[in-house]
């Protein structure tokens, strides 16, 4: 659902579809589009869910606000446990070899000259498929491409390379730049008055991340 008020969920209790209690919003970021994935949220779990869905990780459980059925007192998802579980316990691809989803989160990302990027931190899916990867953008680089601060941007799955200790992609800083403002994640020529970029969606539609506004669902992006 599209989600008005992100910082106002946090703290609010989370349930499945079913009404199982998954524990407390925690944190929430920005996305690079405003429609869809919308805002991305991370899950405090309670210990019996940790233990019961997710391999016992302490780490925030990410949802993003297509996840988000109602707001009231409570957050309400239109995903059961079992589907929350399937994502989390997934081995995803990771250049040639695929990788738990619990271990790529909060690891460090750094281009292929060994630049640092970000932190891992999210994915959006459709259809059981990972579409994109969210990386929350290094402070550095938000201050020198004067790209806003707590976003996520996206990095389709063929981007990784490797990953051991850190997760490497086979893209530079210059191209993961290109591929972001090509994509229109951000509009680099328009800031607002702190001076950072707004996203080129704000107020305006672009081809790529434009859809139908009365489907139920967007559409897969393919690039």
């Amino acid at each position: 659902m599209k989600v008005y008020n992100p910082n106002e969920l946090v703290g609010k209790e989370v349930v499945d579809v079913n009404g199982n209690a998954i524990g407390t919003i925690d944190k929430t970021w920005n996305s690079w589009n405003q429609e869809y994935p919308g805002y991305f949220f991370g899950i405090k779990t309670y210990q019996n869910t940790r233990d019961t869905w997710f391999r016992g990780t302490s780490k925030l459980i990410p949802i993003y606000s297509d996840y988000i059925r109602q707001t009231d007192d409570r957050v309400t998802l239109n995903k059961s446990m079992d589907d929350l579980c399937r994502f989390w316990n997934k081995a995803v691809p990771c250049g040639t070899s695929t990788c738990p989803t619990d271990e790529l989160f909060e690891k460090p990302v750094y281009d292929k000259n060994n630049s640092r990027v970000g932190t891992f931190w999210g994915w959006v899916e459709s259809n059981g498929t990972y579409q994109h990867y969210g990386v929350w953008l290094d402070p550095y680089l938000c201050d020198v491409w004067r790209f806003p601060y707590n976003t996520l941007l996206p990095i389709p799955p063929n981007f990784v390379y490797h990953v051991k200790d850190t997760i490497t992609l086979d893209k530079t800083l210059d191209e993961l730049k290109g591929y972001w403002e090509q994509n229109h994640c951000f509009n680099s020529q328009q800031t607002n008055q702190q001076g950072w970029s707004q996203p080129a969606w704000q107020g305006q539609g672009h081809q790529g991340w434009n859809w139908n506004q009365n489907q139920q669902h967007p559409p897969q992006y393919q690039y």
